[in-house]
Order: structure tokens, then C-alpha cells, then sequence
């Protein structure tokens, strides 16, 4: 299986890899206006997708030769993002089985701290095929 690290949707999502090391990472997204809602806010499917890209990090720090896919992710949101905003996600690795990996993760506003976004996720073992 040839892995792309960084993935094309870091490019697209403005991310910046922060660090990732023993099943934790840290990655910095900048949103643009394109990704905003109706309302003026970061859509929290585009929240969601930052996230989610964060995870990989984690996983391949502990497991860089491993490839892995998010099955289920569950996502909260708790407060807004704007564009031009740039937010830190960090997700760590709460328990890596034989065939799954649980996870953790959070964002939050660069600016002030607050938190915007948890989610938690299960990650599964691909075949390298």
C-alpha cells in the first residue's frame, strides 16, 4: 500500500503538522472563507474533516508503517471558528489494540484558548495490500 504523508487534504485544509510523537499530535489549521457556513462560521463538517486529520498523526507516530482508517468518529461541537482563525487540534491515543485503535481529540482557538470541538474515534487496522 503506498501512504502519502502529508495527505493532499492538509494542503487543502491549511494544516500545519505541529508535532506527533508517542500516539499524540498537535496539527494547526488556518480556515478561509471558503469553508464557512451560511452564518459566517467554519462548517463543522470542515471542523469535523480537520479533526479526522489530526488522528492519522497520532496513529502513525505509534505505528508509522501501519496504515489505519477512521470507522467511527463522534463529534461535539461547542463553539464557532472563523475564517482566517487558526485553530490547534491535538488527538492522543487512549488504547491501540490488535485490530482497533481508540482515540481522543480536541480543538481549540489559537487566539484564546477556548475549546471548540471534542470527538472521540476508532481507528481500524487496513491490510497493507
Amino acid at each position: 500500500m503506498n501512504i502519502k504523508l502529508p495527505p493532499n487534504c492538509f494542503a487543502f485544509l491549511n494544516a500545519e503538522l505541529i508535532s506527533a510523537s508517542n500516539g499524540v499530535a498537535s496539527v494547526r489549521f488556518t480556515p478561509t472563507e471558503e469553508m464557512e457556513n451560511p452564518y459566517g462560521n467554519i462548517q463543522g463538517g470542515i471542523l469535523a474533516g480537520m479533526i479526522d486529520n489530526v488522528l492519522g498523526p497520532a496513529v502513525v507516530s505509534l505505528a508509522p508503517d501501519k496504515p489505519t482508517a477512521t470507522i467511527h468518529m463522534s463529534v461535539n461541537f461547542l463553539g464557532s471558528v472563523r475564517a482566517n482563525e487558526p485553530v490547534i487540534g491535538t488527538a492522543r491515543v487512549v488504547r491501540y489494540g490488535r485490530t482497533q485503535i481508540y482515540l481522543e481529540a480536541e480543538m481549540t482557538r489559537e487566539s484564546d484558548g477556548k475549546l471548540v470541538l471534542k470527538a472521540t474515534a476508532t481507528n481500524v487496522l487496513l491490510d497493507k495490500k
